[in-house]
């Protein structure tokens, strides 16, 4: 069959169509995080183009977006770049071998078989994951655990557990090693399914997640980078055979680049389970316009009763409708939800105005002033919030730590403010400010409520440790609260590696808060190995939990490799941190432990049920530099409630 016959002809109504087919693409890709691809293959399909030219027309217009995508979440920590290069290649070898096979069955069958193909490959994928999403998102709802810690599934534990000599390999989305053999197989299925209906992601993401334990952010970020490879790799096949036209590709693209904007902006106006049930909307619906199609396929191959002309034009026309009703009900959604977020923000904004403008703003003169060493002062809390779920806890606690100690809070939310974003233009860039703004507006509405002083900030800048270790010093901040995505990996912190840096560089003491931990004040446990990062954190601990009125338990651990000697210490060290507590009033008990030291501590504070962790950046081993100790790393990664880590005068 000739090339030129996969190209349809195109008039005004048919660029029109595939700018808002496109504008729906991206409003679901910036909503859903990433795989808003999905719709643009069937659509493009229900106006005419064969399927095998609709996937290669859609992969090339993704994987630009994806390069762009993958590396401006990189840059916040939430892309392994190591792990999405290692699924690439064997994805590419998935998209050879998978496009190989489309150009054979249109050889074969035609354009109808080359439909069938892609339409049975949708109607398969679609059921199972939209019907799963949209299970998943009623059961969450149901059950109350919108907000829940995703936990690591037990699967994924066994897979990483398993070692076999020569193939492991560390990834810092796992903190863990994982034979390269189980991610071969993955690529594979991950690069086939992109070359069939051009979105790998419906394997990939859940791969990485429920197979090799990636927490599922960064699973959806380091999606991008296995997209890019995928996209480049599938593009020059396809291109090679003149199956892309790349005037679908970018007519999508420019339609993506508006809805994308939009998409992202109204995620932070609805909870998560909303995003689920907007994508398995939407999957449902482009399943029921796939499978009208398929006995309309069926007829032409021949291999069933021939359909009348009248029949078969009424199930293309059906199929193209319900397509735009999905596109609609998906745009619908979405942008209902932006505007009655930002409508009930501006309602926020007018009740939280007055007492804003009423609260007292410090001078420029004592903002100047050089930050003292802070360890038993908790006067001037800094807390730095995303606007995610994630940094949710740490306002919370913020607030409630600040009523309790009587101290002042500023509130900062961080903008790039990069080549990237000016590159985006000033509208981008403005609405990104807004919505920072938005956020910012609630957390002092919060603050009122709470009865805590509360000044806002939004900050500008390229590196996200360093300005807020700057705006903290600039106010001569006791305390920085930041939050923490989950258990795992660079995930575990708001914005990953950026977080670890802020500890290390900030100079005063630095809270660490998961999303669902509680600083409640039932029982504070300090970690101290002697030296004299332990000791700070006992004066830090001290001076907190006489605020909180809150009992404190005392650890050090002899841990099996230190020299005799060395282990001898640990009791003395506890006893001498209890009497100085209890002199000063504070209920204090201590126990000396045995074995690996962040294991213990976070054993600990589970057995005192305690509600928060105190430590030193550093302990004596190691050298002092601007990043943490392992100890106090491993523990920030491995517990589930509040760190706070205090760094030594």
């Amino acid at each position: 069959m000739d090339v030129a016959t996969a190209f349809i002809q195109l008039d005004l109504l048919d660029v029109l169509y595939l700018l808002m087919v496109g504008f729906v693409g991206g409003l679901v890709s910036g909503f859903i995080g990433s795989g808003g691809a999905f719709v643009l293959t069937p659509a493009m399909m229900s106006m005419g183009v064969p399927g095998i030219v609709a996937v290669a027309s859609n992969m090339c217009h993704k994987f630009p977006k994806a390069l762009v995508g993958a590396i401006k979440r990189a840059r916040y920590g939430q892309v392994d770049v190591k792990l999405g290069l290692v699924l690439g290649v064997s994805a590419e070898a998935g998209v050879l071998y998978g496009a190989h096979l489309q150009e054979s069955i249109r050889r074969a069958f035609g354009d109808a078989g080359s439909n069938l193909y892609v339409s049975l490959a949708f109607v398969v994928v679609l059921a199972l994951v939209g019907g799963y999403v949209l299970w998943d998102a009623v059961r969450a709802y149901r059950s109350g655990t919108t907000q829940a810690e995703e936990p690591v599934s037990r699967l994924a534990r066994r897979i990483q557990a398993i070692n076999i000599p020569y193939t492991m390999m560390y990834f810092r989305s796992l903190d863990a090693k994982v034979s390269v053999l189980f991610t071969i197989p993955l690529g594979l299925a991950t690069g086939m399914l992109a070359a069939t209906i051009a979105v790998g992601g419906f394997i990939g993401v859940p791969g990485m997640h429920y197979l090799l334990g990636t927490p599922s952010l960064m699973a959806s970020a380091t999606e991008l980078v296995i997209a890019f490879v995928m996209g480049v790799g599938g593009t020059i096949k396809y291109g090679w055979s003149g199956l892309v036209d790349i005037r679908l590709a970018m007519i999508i693209l420019a339609g993506s680049l508006f809805g994308i904007q939009l998409g992202a902006i109204g995620t932070t106006y609805v909870k998560p389970h909303m995003i689920k049930v907007v994508m398995g909307t939407i999957m449902v619906l482009v399943l029921v316009s796939r499978a009208l199609v398929i006995p309309v396929y069926l007829s032409e191959l021949e291999l069933i009763a021939p359909l009348g002309g009248g029949t078969a034009k009424a199930l293309s026309g059906l199929s193209l409708g319900i397509m735009v009703f999905a596109l609609a009900t998906g745009a619908f959604i979405i942008l209902s939800a932006l505007r009655k977020g930002m409508r009930a923000q501006r309602e926020a904004q007018a009740v939280v105005a007055p007492a804003l403008a009423a609260m007292p703003r410090p001078s420029v003169a004592a903002q100047a002033l050089p930050q003292l060493s802070p360890l038993g002062r908790f006067e001037r809390f800094l807390v730095a919030s995303d606007g995610s779920e994630y940094s949710a806890g740490a306002v919370r606690e913020t607030l409630r730590l600040a009523k309790r100690c009587g101290a002042r809070v500023r509130a900062v939310t961080f903008v790039a403010g990069d080549l990237e974003h000016e590159g985006l233009g000033e509208q981008a860039l403005k609405r990104e400010l807004d919505a920072a703004r938005v956020h910012l507006d609630q957390v002092a509405a919060q603050a009122i409520a709470a009865g805590v002083d509360c000044e806002t900030e939004v900050v500008q800048g390229i590196s996200v440790h360093d300005r807020i270790v700057e705006e903290s010093e600039r106010v001569r901040a006791d305390l920085i609260v930041v939050g923490r995505r989950g258990r795992r990996g660079l995930a575990r912190m708001m914005i990953g590696d950026a977080t670890l840096k802020l500890i290390g560089s900030a100079h005063c003491s630095v809270l660490v808060v998961p999303r669902a931990a509680e600083v409640r004040g039932r029982r504070f446990v300090v970690a101290s190995d002697g030296s004299r990062f332990g000791d700070s954190a006992a004066v830090a601990a001290g001076s907190l939990a006489k605020l909180c009125e809150t009992p404190v338990t005392v650890v050090s651990v002899a841990v099996p490799s230190h020299a005799d000697a060395r282990r001898k210490e640990a009791p003395a060290v506890v006893e001498r941190i209890v009497r100085a507590l209890a002199s000063d009033g504070i209920v204090a008990q201590g126990d000396v432990l045995d074995g690996p030291a962040a294991d213990m501590i976070v054993s600990a504070a589970v057995e005192k049920n305690a509600d928060l962790i105190i430590m030193g950046s550093h302990g004596r081993t190691g050298i002092e530099r601007l990043i943490l100790g392992s100890n106090t790393e491993r523990v920030l990664n491995r517990t589930s409630c509040a760190v706070l880590v205090v760094k030594a005068a």
